[in-house]
């Protein structure tokens, strides 16, 4: 008698087991929508979702049956999985969703929040430094103007003496 209510105790913790495999993969499948994983992150994301889910579940298997493998714990894997998805799956998939869409605005908000204070912080260096900058700003543009005009200036006195090279070489030219 006492072998098979250990047994039948280990069964319905494989169904637990089951079930608590059936919710880590609905977490994951909206990990995967709110993240909008790609093909890498998505084939990353299962491999290491498949290796969690494994180690979970044989460090499960250890202490409810000392870890071995009967065709009852499979049953109870599979059943667990098969009443999760079909009781508990749309309602805590909608809970979960809505916990993501949840962090994701705290998080925006949160992003807004210190962008604000930064700029709090930042605009006093913002005034000073334009207080300092002001005066080399005007210098820039003075000294902008006052350089196009010895360019415009140097332009008409160089291109003149060009001018004249140019002519003596093309006389030059003939006269030979």
């Amino acid at each position: 008698m006492e072998p098979l209510l250990s047994q039948a105790r280990a069964f319905f913790i494989t169904i637990g087991i089951g079930i608590i495999a059936a919710f880590g993969y609905d977490y994951y499948r909206a990990v995967r929508q709110a993240f909008k994983l790609k093909r890498t992150g998505a084939l990353l994301g299962d491999l290491i979702f498949w290796l969690v889910t494994t180690a979970l579940v044989l460090a499960l298997l250890l202490l409810a049956n000392w870890g071995e493998l009967r065709m009852y714990v499979f049953l109870g894997l599979g059943l667990g999985a098969l009443l999760y998805f079909s009781l508990f799956s749309q309602p805590v998939s909608r809970l979960i969703r809505i916990k993501f869409y949840a962090l994701f605005k705290l998080w925006h908000y949160f992003v807004l929040v210190i962008s604000y204070l930064w700029k709090a912080l930042l605009t006093p260096f913002r005034f000073v430094i334009m207080v300092i900058a002001y005066p080399f700003h005007y210098c820039r543009l003075v000294f902008r103007k006052l350089g196009r005009r010895l360019k415009r200036a140097g332009k008409n006195f160089a291109g003149g003496v060009k001018l004249k090279i140019s002519r003596i070489a093309f006389w030059n030219k003939k006269k030979e």
